[in-house]
């Protein structure tokens, strides 16, 4: 407990430079999925409360996100491309070229979908930027700040039975419309 309270008196002694780096690590997060999004969202929100935690978030994720998909949409043409694409990659990049609104803000609310698959097969597909963007950012708004309000307040959180009930239904809901969302990619494949 003594290394997360050092941290806090840290953080606000250096509250810039932890904000910058709130910034960066939801921005790398869009080119890296391997980086935990969730954690580093539940982070922020730990150290920098909950609606600059939650700010802080959107912008990095947001930002890099909506740059990745522009590289993606800029270089989806190149011959590379072609060698490494096959029938998975194909199905999603048409599956995302049908889709919607609607689709996309499910897919980024999600945790369990991947979202910098979606991402690419958006900017390799030619998505909109003015339907993919707001599609993004909503559905990104909708996840963070779930996170956020976990985060903001861990240890109430775990201590109240409600709370742990309502997030977990809000996963066990979100697992089953990306299960479903990727069956139907999937069986579009088959």
């Amino acid at each position: 407990m003594e290394y997360i309270d050092g941290l806090f008196n840290i953080v606000k002694d250096y509250w810039f430079l932890a904000f910058i780096t709130a910034i960066f690590a939801t921005f790398l997060e869009s080119f890296i999925p391997a980086l935990p999004l969730i954690a580093i969202v539940i982070a922020n929100s730990m150290i920098l409360g909950l609606g600059i935690g939650l700010i802080t978030s959107i912008i990095g994720s947001c930002t890099g996100t909506t740059i990745l998909f522009l590289l993606a949409s800029k270089f989806s043409d190149i011959k590379l491309l072609e060698k490494i694409r096959n029938n998975k990659i194909d199905t999603a990049i048409n599956w995302v070229k049908e889709q919607g609104f609607s689709t996309l803000f499910i897919a980024y609310a999600s945790p369990f979908i991947p979202g910098c698959l979606v991402t690419i097969a958006s900017g390799i597909s030619k998505k909109d930027l003015y339907t993919f963007v707001p599609a993004m950012v909503s559905g990104k708004m909708v996840m963070f700040m779930v996170a956020s309000y976990i985060g903001d307040d861990l240890i109430g959180f775990i201590k109240s039975p409600l709370k742990i009930v309502f997030v977990t239904i809000l996963v066990i809901i979100s697992f089953f419309i990306g299960r479903k969302i990727n069956s139907k990619i999937e069986n579009k494949h088959n």
